[in-house]
């Protein structure tokens, strides 16, 4: 049986059951982009090699450990392996996550380490490390009224004026016990993310904004042994190089050989979206006035203010 999906602007035919992609009609007319097949892989592909995976510019095969081996091709297909004794939701999660954002890359999106909302203004991105709070902030504007587009796996595309725009993911994020608790969001009967981990499964399809959005602010999540909640745009000099460094997978571009179209795509975004670090103490998250104060920052700001400017909880900048 094949299910049919649609996420990353793309349509998918699918081998596999994925609960977490919205399903679309099989009868569409629409083609085909990408297709995901369960089959054997060969053990000899003559791939140059990284950490955990292989790659030349026209294959890329990720090898995951007592789960799955995935060799995603061209941009338009994935040939899933799950290993003997492996779950179908451990098998998912490194299919839409690593498999997906090689994908991406092959397709020459730009690809991003962020939780994405629609506003009025445009998507507003919260990117950073893992464990930064970009789920937890995403269910806070969500609890707010905003709609997500994105949670982890962020894909940009440029539109013919060369502006950047945020195609929406698929209604899926996931938390951790602790931030569900912050949210209040009991996680009696959802399924967790995978079994040994404290982290769940939400599908919002309610909540969910499926059409591609110009992108107006970038914040970036930090911390700091200061009390104070403070958000600073930064000097054209550093958004480059902060664009770079929250690329989803970066080291997967040199296997790729992905890097030049890669810099082109950031150097377009960070000359025309404003990125921001946006600072909350370490001691705590104070989630309510941290998003107040976010909140606040990209409803008056129509992205051309200076820069350098310094943005402060309970300021209007």
């Amino acid at each position: 049986m094949a299910y049919n999906y649609q996420a990353y602007g793309l349509r998918f035919r699918s081998d596999m059951w994925l609960p977490e992609l919205p399903e679309v009609e099989s009868a569409s007319e629409e083609p085909v982009d990408v297709f995901l097949r369960l089959g054997r892989l060969s053990s000899d592909l003559k791939l140059a090699r990284g950490y955990g995976y292989q790659a030349n510019p026209d294959e890329f095969l990720l090898n995951c450990p007592d789960i799955a081996r995935y060799l995603v091709s061209n941009g338009n297909e994935i040939v899933i392996e799950p290993l003997h004794g492996s779950i179908d939701s451990d098998v998912r999660v490194f299919l839409l996550g690593s498999a997906f954002g090689a994908l991406l890359h092959q397709r020459q999106l730009l690809v991003m380490h962020a939780s994405v909302i629609n506003t009025p203004r445009g998507a507003v991105l919260f990117s950073g490390p893992s464990g930064a709070g970009k789920s937890t902030l995403l269910g806070e504007m969500m609890r707010r009224g905003y709609r997500m587009m994105v949670d982890d796996v962020c894909g940009v595309v440029l539109d013919s004026h060369n502006l950047p725009m945020v195609v929406p993911g698929y209604p899926r994020t996931r938390l951790w016990a602790d931030s569900a608790a912050k949210l209040d969001v009991s996680t009696v009967g959802l399924p967790r993310t995978r079994q040994m981990l404290d982290k769940y499964e939400c599908q919002l399809p309610d909540q969910f904004h499926d059409s591609t959005v110009p992108m107006h602010q970038i914040y970036l999540l930090a911390n700091s042994t200061n009390t104070e909640l403070k958000i600073e745009g930064l000097p054209a000099i550093h958004k480059f190089e902060a664009v770079l460094q929250n690329t989803y997978r970066n080291s997967f571009l040199d296997g790729l050989e992905l890097r030049q179209p890669h810099f082109s795509m950031a150097s377009h975004v960070a000359r025309q979206v404003p990125v921001n670090r946006a600072i909350r103490p370490s001691a705590g998250f104070r989630l309510t006035e941290f998003a107040d104060m976010i909140e606040n920052h990209f409803s008056c700001n129509s992205g051309d203010l200076d820069s350098n400017a310094s943005f402060r909880s309970g300021t209007n900048g």
